[in-house]
Parts: structure tokens; sequence; C-alpha cells
């Protein structure tokens, strides 16, 4: 056995039992998340009628989109800053406290700017009174939500995410519940009512359990009142938070995007054909999703230290093991692709298994560097990732204007912008393995 094969082999070896534990457990949280919402969706659509639960939707997707525009998401900050702070001066705890305040404040100012707004809608005619009812519970249940992702970023930086996976099912659990018990009680207002009080409860919990772990894992030094106050900013906050923001924001809009285009160009049918062949990737992307949650606090703290030899080998190690967990899922999926559309969507779209399967190959190949989603934020340059998703997102809508103008119709469109996009997939893992490479070249 070469001396290459021995180190490819012992990088790929299973992961041990505490991070398969902790896998397990976000990924199970994640799922049933998904799923919750669904079968909550499903009674929505059911109990409220086509009409009245597509107001509701459209009322959450403004919400979403102002929060998106709106949220700072402090956790990349908190992962990365709190650390260093804890390094320099053992005061981490009152950073994170600091961090979590703020992002508290921003989310309550955000979701009063919102309402003022959904009430100025409604003086002026915009807004019918049952339509500006659920903007303002929407916007309420997205301000809430806005700080539990720097609550999250707690159980990352003190190694408890196997903990943080069942705290989350069980606060979905509890919203899930509230929202059904609103809906049966009021209608689609109660149900989104039910959602509000839900992402307060999960924000209360969340808030208060993050600041106790965080204090309990890096020193009992205050997190609240002068303390956490007079803790300086870290000198770059700012522009990593602005960055690593609009880095998330980009990523939200690429997919839509897509489907905007395609809907410009005309042809219903080839949204549709997209969305429903994006599918299987999607699902595969949020299965394997918690490798970069746990990847990140390990990165951070190397890169803290100043350590490469660490990061290097979670960065290969990572890419192995999804590498193969890829491979077999496309095993599984080429024989019977076409077949499960047709059944899941009607026979008439299995003609769309040709562009489902290129684009779960997508979804295998950039899973393979999943690690690029964290990398850049744990070495404090976010700029990395936004300069790498912009270019992307560009370079995908000219992929499918392309296809629209070289391959006619919606399936013919569809698979020439599947293998386009599986060529873009393969050239940005290389360019991600080039910049790791580069980076740690010198610890070799």
């Amino acid at each position: 056995m070469t001396p290459l094969l021995e180190r490819v082999i012992r990088r790929a070896r299973p992961p041990g039992t505490r991070h398969l534990l902790t896998f397990t457990s976000l990924t199970v949280a994640g799922q049933s998340e998904a799923v919750l919402s669904m079968l909550g969706l499903v009674a929505l659509v059911r109990l409220a009628g086509a009409e009245r639960s597509g107001t509701l939707i459209f009322a959450q997707a403004l919400a979403s989109v102002w929060f998106l525009l709106l949220d700072p998401r402090l956790e990349d900050a908190a992962q990365r800053f709190v650390p260093i702070e804890q390094r320099r001066s053992g005061r981490g705890a009152a950073l994170y406290a600091r961090l979590l305040g703020w992002d508290v404040a921003i989310g309550a100012a955000a979701s009063g700017a919102g309402l003022v707004l959904v009430l100025g809608a409604r003086l002026l005619g915009w807004a019918t009174d049952d339509l500006a009812l659920m903007l303002a519970l929407a916007v309420v249940s997205g301000g809430a939500a806005a700080s539990t992702g720097a609550a999250g970023a707690a159980f990352a930086l003190t190694d408890r995410l196997r903990a943080f996976g069942v705290l989350r099912l069980r606060c979905t659990a509890v919203s899930v519940a509230l929202a059904l018990g609103g809906l049966l009680a009021l209608g689609p207002a109660g149900y989104l009512a039910g959602q509000a009080a839900g992402a307060i409860v999960t924000a209360a919990v969340l808030g208060r359990l993050s600041l106790r772990v965080v204090r309990a894992d890096m020193g009992t030094v205050a997190g609240t009142g002068p303390a956490a106050a007079d803790v300086p900013m870290p000198a770059g906050l700012a522009g990593f938070t602005l960055k690593a923001s609009a880095s998330t924001s980009v990523a939200a809009a690429s997919e839509s995007g897509v489907l905007a285009l395609a809907g410009l160009l005309g042809d219903p049918a080839l949204v549709t054909v997209l969305k429903l062949a994006s599918a299987p990737g999607r699902l595969y992307t949020t299965l394997i999703s918690p490798v970069a949650s746990m990847l990140h606090p390990r990165l951070a703290r190397a890169a803290t230290a100043g350590e490469t030899a660490p990061i290097r080998r979670d960065v290969l190690r990572s890419t192995l093991l999804l590498g193969a967990a890829g491979a077999g899922a496309l095993a599984v999926a080429v024989p019977v692709m076409g077949e499960a559309l047709g059944l899941v969507y009607g026979a008439v779209y299995a003609q769309a298994g040709q562009t489902a399967l290129l684009l779960l190959a997508v979804a295998c190949v950039k899973g393979g560097v999943s690690w690029s989603k964290v990398l850049p934020l744990a070495l404090g340059r976010p700029a990395w990732r936004l300069t790498y998703l912009s270019v992307e997102g560009v370079s995908l809508l000219a992929l499918l204007f392309a296809a629209d103008r070289l391959a006619p119709g919606a399936l013919p469109t569809s698979v020439a912008f599947g293998w386009g996009s599986l060529a873009l997939a393969v050239l940005g893992s290389g360019v991600w393995i080039t910049l790791m490479r580069g980076l740690t070249a010198a610890d070799e």
C-alpha cells in the first residue's frame, strides 16, 4: 500500500461516536422542523382554503424578505470574535452577551419598523385589514426569531451542538402545537399568532440557556450590565458582520433568482421543472448541512490559535467522507430518479429525472466542500465567500439564459442548465480546494 493511499484511508475513517451523535441530533432536528412545518402547512391549506392560505404565505414571504435585509445575523461574528476575546482577555462570555443583546435589540427595532410600515400600508389602502393583520403577526414572529441564530452560536462555541439539536426539536414541537391550536381556534390569524408566540418562547428559552452555557464554559465574568458594556468591540467586527450577512443574503437569493429568471423567460413549465427537479438536491443538502455547523467552531478555534494543521485535517477528512456519501447518494438515485419523480408529482414529470440527477450531482459536488461555507468566516475573511457567491449567482443566471437560447423547451433547457451547473460546481470546488491548499501550504 502506497503512503498516499494510507493517508487517504486514515483521513477517510468514519467519525467517532460523539461526532455521529451530534450529527444525528442536528439532522433529526432539521428534518423534524421541515416535516412539522410541512404538516402545519397541510393543515392550514385544508382548514383555511387556498385563498386565505395564499394570503398568509404571502405575508410570511414579505416578512422573510424584510428580515433577510435587516437582520445582521451576529452568530457568525460570535463564532469568530468570542474565542479571540476569550483568548485575549478571558472575557469571551461578556462579549457574547453583548452581541446577543445587540441581536435582540436589532430584531426588536426591525420589528418596530416593519409594524410602522404595515400600519402605513393599511392607512393608505395598500393592504386590507386581513393582510395587514397577517403581516403584523409575521413581522412579530420574524423579529422574535432574529436572535435565535446568535443563541445557537453559544452551543457551537461550547461544544454542545448535540444538546442544541434536542432543544431545537422541543422548541419546534411547542411552536407547531401553538400554531395548530391557534389555527383551530381563530383560523389563519390564529395560526400566525401561535407561530409568533412560539417564536417568542423559543427566543426566550434559547437566549437564557445560551448565556448560561457560555458563562459555564468561559468563566464567571458577568455577561450583562456594565461588565458586558465595558467589553471593547473587536476591530473589524462591523465589516466582518456586513460581509457575512451579505453572503447569506446572496446565497438565499440565488435559487429564487434562477426561478424568477425562468419565469421572465416566458415558460411557466420551466419554473415548475426546475423547482421539482431541484428537490432531491435540496434534500441531500439539508441532510449534510450539520457537517458545516459542526466544523465551524473547530475551524474557528484552530484559526484563533494560529494552527493550520487541524484546519487542513478537518477539511480534507470532511471532503473525503462527504465525497463518498455523495457518490453513494448518486448510485442509489440513478436507477430510480425518474420513476420517483413520476410517483410523487405525476407521470408527466418523470421526464425531469435527468435534470434532477444533474442537480443532485451538483449538490453532491458542493457537499464535498461544504466547509467552504464556514472556513472563510472562521479565518475572518468573509469577503472570500461573498465574492464567490456573487460570481456563482451571476454565472447561474447566465447559464440559464444561454440554455434557454441554445435548447428551447422546458425539458431541454433544464437539462442544459443542469450540465452547466454541474460544470460550475466542479470548477467552484476546485477553486475552494486550491484556496485551502494555499492557506495551509506553509504548515506542510
